[in-house]
């Protein structure tokens, strides 16, 4: 089965950790419209991509004795210009300035830290996510629209990007697609918001799974259900979500749901073993062949 994950942040991070140790062809499409913190500075500084998501990625992917996983996490707590930059987003710049592509940087520390899995940025040129709002008013960048006490009305890119070719074609091989979880706004849309992500998935119609929060979002998205920030995702994008995967054991009558145990009791985090055996188990009943 060939699946492939897609969104930002420690979201994608658990999803990858969860199904990596299965036998599966697994591919991660990663959002590159962060603003904030050290990628907001160095995309200030170089303008490029944000890697602050895939170096995220690529950590949970390395033992966590691992060297390379120290190196990746490790952030700079000093008077100096470094403060607060991660030694991994400095990495991926750095190679990023020698590679004549960003998923070539992105591929390179990949085989040097032996992560098997392809992480494949959603676009290779710089964009920053844009968000209107039903009184006309409009929020460019995910720092400042995650601050906006309402919902938008509207989701775009600007500048409009194309994908990059990797995750095109991952998209043309996929069996499965899994969405979060994440902030539904800011992580896992951004992905889907390029247009030719967008034309791939509605073309082949591959089901696609949508992973939900454990933790309710702060702002106006957290105050909505599982369903309705499904709902949600799917208006702003155009994506249709087939199976909505939730945390708990009690069965529910909509068959575009389905509940597993995902954390261990009270925790707002999903479980990496958890989470792969829901998933896999709905991989598993993807690949069996229909009556």
């Amino acid at each position: 089965m060939n699946v492939v994950a897609m969104g930002g942040g420690h979201g994608l991070s658990r999803v990858l950790q969860a199904l990596s140790p299965y036998p599966l062809n697994l591919s991660a499409i990663i959002a590159t419209t962060d603003n904030g913190g050290s990628t907001g500075r160095l995309r200030q500084s170089f303008g490029g991509i944000a890697f602050g998501d895939i170096r995220n990625c690529l950590s949970s992917l390395v033992g966590a004795d691992h060297l390379g996983r120290l190196l990746l996490d490790y952030r700079f707590d000093d008077q100096s210009d470094l403060n607060g930059h991660n030694l991994g987003n400095l990495m991926l710049q750095a190679l990023d300035s020698l590679c004549v592509r960003p998923s070539d940087a992105v591929e390179l520390l990949c085989r040097l830290l032996e992560v098997p899995h392809a992480l494949i940025p959603m676009s290779e040129l710089p964009t920053q996510l844009k968000a209107g709002y039903r009184d006309g008013s409009t929020r460019l960048g995910e720092v400042e629209i995650d601050a906006a006490s309402t919902l938008p009305a509207e989701l775009t890119l600007h500048p409009k990007v194309l994908a990059c070719d990797e995750a095109v074609a991952q998209l043309e091989q996929a069996d499965l697609v899994v969405i979060g979880p994440g902030s539904i706004i800011t992580s896992l849309a951004p992905p889907l918001l390029v247009a030719d992500i967008q034309q791939t998935l509605t073309k082949r119609q591959v089901p696609v799974v949508m992973i939900a929060n454990l933790a309710p979002e702060s702002g106006a998205v957290g105050e909505r259900s599982p369903k309705q920030q499904k709902e949600l995702l799917q208006t702003l994008t155009g994506i249709k979500v087939d199976l909505l995967l939730c945390n708990g054991e009690s069965a529910d009558p909509d068959s575009h749901t389905q509940y597993h145990p995902l954390a261990p009791m009270d925790s707002p985090y999903h479980s990496p073993v958890l989470l792969g055996q829901a998933l896999y188990e709905i991989i598993q009943a993807e690949s069996r062949p229909s009556r």
